[in-house]
């Protein structure tokens, strides 16, 4: 049996996931990364991404962040996330809608064009983290 370690992922709106697991993997801003139980300490800053976690029952549980933070102590992995959805609850087609909004913005002039591709990064993150939750 596989060590396990406890995972809460929390945003400013709620407690999205409060359970043990085998792993988390985690889109970090240097790259993606993967903690097992018995990681060594760690606080480091997310950007927007898929979170993969590996479950106690052998499935896998797919998230779309936003960004955040990941913090590992001895037995506890806690993850701040700016927001956060679980696959199953990404509404696919308001998702395509923000990525199609996004990307007519970047045609305007004067435009945050830093903004907007950050907006059209976190939609398209959301559509691929969605269509996860059918495999």
């Amino acid at each position: 049996m596989a060590k396990t370690f406890l995972l809460e992922l929390v945003t400013p709106e709620r407690m999205l996931f409060h359970d043990a697991v085998e792993a988390v993997r985690a889109p970090g801003v240097q790259g993606s990364f993967g903690v097992l139980a018995g990681h060594a300490p760690l606080l480091t800053e997310l950007e927007a991404g898929l979170i993969k976690l590996s479950l106690v029952t052998g499935e896998e549980a797919y998230i779309a962040a936003s960004g955040g933070f990941l913090q590992v102590t001895k037995d506890k992995v806690i993850i701040l996330a700016d927001t956060a959805e679980l696959s199953e609850e990404i509404n696919v087609e308001r998702a395509r809608k923000a990525m199609e909004h996004a990307r007519q913005q970047l045609a305007v002039p004067g435009i945050d064009a830093e903004a907007v591709r950050k907006a059209l990064e976190r939609a398209m993150n959301r559509v691929r983290v969605a269509e996860m939750k059918s495999r």
